[in-house]
């Protein structure tokens, strides 16, 4: 039962700018990974100027906006320890109202699931086991995106991309960076980019045209065992629709059991470039 809600939230970016929970009484920190360039002082960092203004500019743009919709497809890579690797695929819609209205669904090879957040509350509902869970977060998208993060140890799907601050979540880790060149996705031509952090390497594709916005990503968690990777591809934006209340709004479904928020957390395929502070 608990399978898609341990996986619910875990998709975000590359590894930018979540949160860390502090460790336990009694238990030794990690020490932090080492630096991708060891001659790099601290607070240093390698990024061709060019690379470094094409995230500024996607993440202004997207700061921009009041309300916006994708749709997207992402492959994610599980390493099972007793039998081969597996590349599973599913698709993902998000609607998000800023300042306080966000919700999402994915439906693929291995997950069935929706979250909303109302603005009160966040609920989480997994369809293939018709389980939910709901809890009372703060009363903006970053605030709440950062509860679900430290109440269950997980992030909401393309959480980078949602953040109000979009620049400093992915920007904040990173030790090297590079502009690749102009490259095809799907038909639109895109700036891609290549950044490498201490625990993942990441790749972004933004959109050459009018509007600067993310359409592909693609995260490599090189400190994992195999190297799982993780590609998502954004093939439909839309931006300052009128979006229904209703859109947000949770309605449990009929003969769905309830269960408690913190059975959240646990492992899924990740999507966020914004690792943990403390870690990643």
């Amino acid at each position: 039962m608990t399978r898609f809600l341990l996986a619910l939230m875990t998709l975000c970016v590359a590894g930018c700018g979540g949160r860390a929970a502090a460790p336990a009484a009694g238990v030794m920190a990690e020490a932090p990974p080492p630096l991708v360039e060891p001659d790099l002082e601290a607070g240093s960092r390698l990024v061709e100027p060019r690379a470094d203004a094409l995230v500024r500019a996607m993440s202004d743009r997207l700061a921009q906006v009041e309300t916006l919709t994708l749709e997207a497809e992402e492959v994610y890579d599980e390493v099972p320890e007793d039998s081969p690797r597996q590349q599973l695929a599913s698709r993902r819609r998000v609607v998000l109202r800023r300042p306080d209205r966000l919700a999402g669904d994915a439906t693929g090879d291995a997950i069935h699931r929706a979250f909303y957040y109302d603005g009160r509350t966040f609920s989480a509902l997994d369809k293939a086991q018709n389980v939910w869970a709901s809890g009372t977060v703060p009363p903006t998208i970053d605030e709440a995106l950062d509860w679900v993060f430290d109440r269950t140890g997980t992030v909401v799907p393309l959480a980078d991309f949602l953040y109000a601050d979009v620049y400093s979540r992915l920007m904040a880790r990173v030790q090297r960076g590079v502009y690749v060149g102009l490259h095809d996705v799907g038909g639109v031509l895109c700036h891609h980019l290549s950044f490498e952090q201490a625990t993942i390497d990441w790749q972004l594709w933004i959109d050459a045209g009018p509007d600067p916005l993310p359409r592909k990503l693609v995260i490599a968690y090189k400190t994992e065992d195999e190297v799982p990777q993780y590609a998502v591809t954004i093939h439909k934006w839309s931006l300052g629709a009128k979006v229904p209340d209703r859109a947000f709004r949770f309605d449990p479904p009929e003969g769905a059991t309830r269960v408690d928020v913190t059975a959240l957390a646990g492992e899924g395929p990740r999507t966020e470039a914004a690792e943990p502070q403390e870690k990643k």
